[in-house]
């Protein structure tokens, strides 16, 4: 298969290159979904925190005594009718009293958010319900049975692919799914149909945090030497799927890198803007 644009273009910066991420259209869906996946979520606490999170977002209001930040790749104004990344997971990062959603990505009007989350010392994928209750609808575990079927290795580090794709227009509806590494296919993770009650206008690929602190945050020490990536981003346009770059996105922060209770955190885009990583 001819590699893309790309790809080439990521082998040249001396990154990782997935032939997954860099083709322009998607390997087939399955007719199976997402294994070890159930509906809800064990994580009540930290899906209320997101919850909590969006809805003061939607009010206008603050959250007091806990900070929220979050730092990547948004679009505003654009028809998105899809998205496609590989985002990095790590099964042994346990963080207790912080909740760290990162990656997380959610397109303008869609009925689901694909969310990476990291809580009460587990880490599981979700399925976001923005149309019907606006709650984690699915969820799965990153264990070893995970990490057999989605993971794959970037940098180092595991990652899975994930996608969240308008399936039909005239139901808006939206479906989640995760490519399953070993059968080289999509496997369906969630479907809702809706109207979208986040009220946002704007795509979103990013880091974000609900955390609390004077100087140094949980999720900082947790964090460690890792890196939370975003690689081979991809948005889809006039039915079409296009690499992010700087004429479709750009990068934004709703707050400084020192606002993040993580001294020395860095917040890097690797290839515009189809690649970024957040270290400390």
């Amino acid at each position: 298969m001819r590699k893309s644009f790309l790809a080439f273009s990521l082998a040249a910066a001396g990154l990782a290159v997935l032939p997954a991420t860099a083709v322009a259209q998607s390997p087939a869906q399955s007719e199976h979904g997402v294994i070890g996946a159930v509906d809800g979520t064990t994580a009540v606490a930290a899906a209320d925190r997101f919850r909590e999170i969006r809805t003061a977002e939607v009010s206008g209001s603050s959250i007091e005594g806990d900070i929220h930040d979050d730092w990547g790749v948004y679009t505003s104004g654009t028809a998105v009718t899809g998205q496609d990344a590989v985002q990095s997971v790590y099964s042994d990062l346990a963080i207790s009293n912080d909740t760290l959603y990162a990656p997380t990505m959610k397109a303008p009007g869609s009925c689901v958010e694909l969310v990476t989350a990291y809580f009460s010392g587990a880490a599981q994928v979700w399925a976001w319900d923005w149309c019907d209750g606006v709650k984690v609808a699915k969820s799965v575990t990153v264990d070893g049975s995970f990490r057999d079927n989605y993971g794959t290795s970037v940098n180092g580090h595991d990652s899975y692919r994930g996608k969240v794709e308008q399936t039909d227009s005239s139901n808006n509806t939206w479906t989640a799914s995760l490519f399953n590494y070993r059968t080289g296919s999509w496997d369906s993770f969630y479907s809702q149909s809706g109207t979208d009650q986040s009220h946002e206008d704007r795509s979103w690929n990013i880091f974000e945090i609900y955390a609390s602190g004077d100087q140094t945050a949980e999720y900082c020490s947790a964090l460690g030497g890792r890196a939370i990536e975003s690689t081979g981003y991809q948005i889809k346009l006039d039915g079409g799927w296009h690499a992010a770059d700087g004429g479709n996105t750009s990068v934004r922060s709703n707050s400084s890198a020192e606002d993040f209770l993580c001294p020395g955190l860095s917040r890097t885009v690797l290839h515009e803007n189809d690649q970024w990583s957040v270290r400390h």
